[in-house]
């Protein structure tokens, strides 16, 4: 701690990220990618601070999840960052489920795995966390970021007589032990912005003066990680499941480096059978649990038992500048094994609307929408937990509408399956607001959530869903997710319809947006669809120019041909590629002789729709963008 009488040194940054678990690593990658080069609004990078509580070896003890499903991964590789997760994860297309005399079954479990569609990533990529936190802080490096290890977060003050997004407006005080030996400084970091990415035992979000909602169950649950020297379990590379009368629905998972992991609830009875509940005690109830089949361990990794609970934050913000992301906002249980992935929507949600905001280009009320969008689906996976936690367990969920005598695995199945759109993320929607901008549809929404709509249609407040177009002159497929990296830059995607009305549309969108000082430059034509690292950008606070929104196109023509500008007459907008087959137009439910265009946001969602033959096209993109993003 500092001396009586010696002044606390401070340091100043424009983004304070509290926990270096995935989120909070990924989120500070966001930061410095959507900045560099410097692009800030005046001239320099965003600048980031990462402290953890703990030294790398002890943080990695606390990391249980393991598994990104789809969105996740599509997410990630807009991010560039899915390819080193690829690379060393286990790709699981496939499931068993067994029931308690060994016979397998089949609609129960993880079956829905086997139905996986629409996106490229039609399986569960399997990695420890802590090799994904390893991936994550590589990224990181290449930016000259480093986590301040040893660094606790003890508590902050918002001084609101500062502006929003001005430093010093958060002042929070970090305890630095680094230098070891019971040596202790404390020290001041002044910020425009706090993230709290501290897990379910969160200090920010107190400290935020914010509430939550939910408890902890009496529940044990019991995660063993480690090398098998033998098995009888028959297709122990599938993501497995084994329906115990004592041991609830018994988790199995093959794990990277030739690992697996094996989890199960462990009763009151069982808890008590052992004076110690330690590591020996979990592989021996282990292998009691997996009955009838054997199993023996080479060496054990990790082993933990832990209580089950769900919590949600009652707000993911607090005074426009301090945020809750991942844990800090929601825990709940690995019954569904969405740990990294609820996490992972939060930081991709907020990484674009913060770094533009940094920036100068995105309103700041825009940040709002943060909370709007992703607190409604953290309530809806708190929700879904509260059942699949007490399923897992062997028991049937208090107020269950169905037979009382129905066997749990059974129903867990079944929600499982229900819930399929939902665990692979790729039909979690958001409702409209400034940047989603639909019609009520809460209808085909409840339906969507529900599970009786799979895959979600492409509407505002979904995801863009990624289907394969065809290269010009190559006719080579490519995958559209690909054409749109998330560098926190918004897409207008134009699919060019056939009919003469549609070419004569396109011609007249063209012009206009030509003439939008916002989305081009003086004697620019947006033919290439890219600008330079400082459109959008507001230097040394002027605004007596036009800012140039961070905006891309992205031209779709319905046939393959040998020359774009032959077939429209003009050059595209932005680079061009062809749906040969109609199965691009198709997917996003266009007629291919209108054509349509939709807004993408840098997340990867749909923000707008919009009909190409509309007379208003132009002011309506122009309108939509204006909403978020200052003129």
């Amino acid at each position: 701690m500092s001396e009586p009488g010696i002044q606390t040194p401070e340091i100043s940054t424009d983004v304070l990220i509290v926990g270096a678990g995935p989120v909070g690593l990924n989120l500070a990658y966001q930061l410095q990618r959507f900045s560099s080069p410097p692009v800030s609004n005046n001239g320099r990078p965003i600048c980031v601070h990462v402290i953890e509580k703990y030294p790398k070896p002890v943080q990695e003890t606390f990391g249980r999840a393991v598994t990104f499903w789809p969105r996740s991964m599509e997410m990630l590789s807009q991010l560039d960052l899915s390819e080193q997760i690829t690379q060393q994860c286990v790709a699981v297309r496939s499931s068993a489920a067994y029931d308690s005399q060994g016979v397998e079954v089949f609609g129960r479990g993880w079956s829905f795995l086997e139905g996986i569609e629409d996106t490229r990533f039609k399986f569960a990529s399997v990695l420890r966390q802590r090799f994904v936190e390893d991936i994550f802080r590589q990224e990181l490096r290449q930016f000259g970021v480093e986590v301040s290890e040893n660094n606790a977060f003890v508590g902050l003050e918002v001084d609101e007589a500062i502006p929003v997004g001005e430093i010093g407006r958060v002042k929070a005080r970090i305890l630095d032990s680094s230098a070891g030996e019971g040596k202790e400084r404390e020290y001041i970091v002044k910020c425009a912005y706090l993230i709290g990415c501290d897990g379910s035992r969160t200090l920010v979000r107190g400290a935020a003066g914010i509430d939550s909602d939910g408890d902890r169950t009496e529940d044990k649950w019991v995660r063993i990680d480690g090398v098998l020297k033998s098995t009888t379990m028959p297709k122990p590379r599938s993501y497995g499941a084994i329906e115990s009368p004592i041991y609830g629905n018994i988790l199995w998972i093959p794990l990277d480096h030739g690992a697996t992991r094996i989890g199960y609830a462990l009763n009151e009875e069982r808890r008590r059978m052992y004076r110690d509940l330690n590591q020996e005690a979990f592989i021996e109830e282990a292998k009691v649990a997996v009955k009838p089949f054997d199993i023996e361990y080479e060496r054990v990794d990790w082993a933990s038992v832990y209580s089950v609970g769900q919590r949600v934050a009652r707000n993911f913000w607090a005074k426009e500048s301090v945020f809750l992301a991942g844990d800090s906002a929601h825990s709940h249980s690995s019954g569904a094994g969405q740990g990294m992935n609820a996490g992972m929507h939060d930081a991709v949600n907020l990484g674009w609307k913060l770094a533009l905001a940094l920036r100068g280009v995105l309103k700041r009320e825009v940040l709002r929408t943060y909370e709007d969008e992703r607190r409604p689906n953290a309530r809806k996976l708190i929700k879904y937990d509260e059942d699949i936690s007490v399923l897992v367990t062997g028991r049937l969920p208090k107020g269950y509408q169905g037979d009382q005598s129905e066997d749990p695995n059974i129903v867990l199945g079944r929600i499982l399956q229900e819930a399929k759109g939902f665990n692979t993320g790729l039909t979690i929607g958001f409702d409209p607001n400034v940047a989603v901008w639909r019609e009520d549809t809460s209808a085909e929404k409840d339906a969507i959530d529900k599970g009786s709509i799979i895959p979600a249609p492409a509407m505002a407040g979904y995801r863009a869903p990624d289907v394969q177009v065809l290269t010009p002159a190559l006719w080579e497929p490519v995958w559209l997710q690909s054409l749109m990296r998330n560098l926190a830059r918004f897409h207008i995607l134009i699919f060019a319809g056939k009919g003469q009305q549609a070419k004569t549309a396109f011609l007249n969108f063209k012009a206009d947006i030509e003439k939008n000082k916002n989305l081009t430059k003086p004697g620019f034509s947006p033919v290439n669809g890219t600008m330079s690292p400082t459109d959008g950008v507001v230097l040394n606070g002027s605004s007596s120019q036009p800012r140039l929104w961070p905006v891309d196109h992205l031209t779709i023509l319905p046939e393959k041909v040998g020359n774009a500008w032959f077939e429209l007459g003009t050059d595209p907008l932005g680079k061009v590629f062809f749906d040969a087959d109609g199965s691009a137009n198709a997917r996003y439910n266009v007629d291919v002789e209108s054509g349509a265009v939709f807004l993408i946001r840098p997340d990867g969602w749909i923000g707008a729709r919009f009909d190409l033959l509309s007379a208003s096209l132009a002011t309506d993109v122009d309108a939509y963008l204006g909403g978020i993003l200052h003129r």
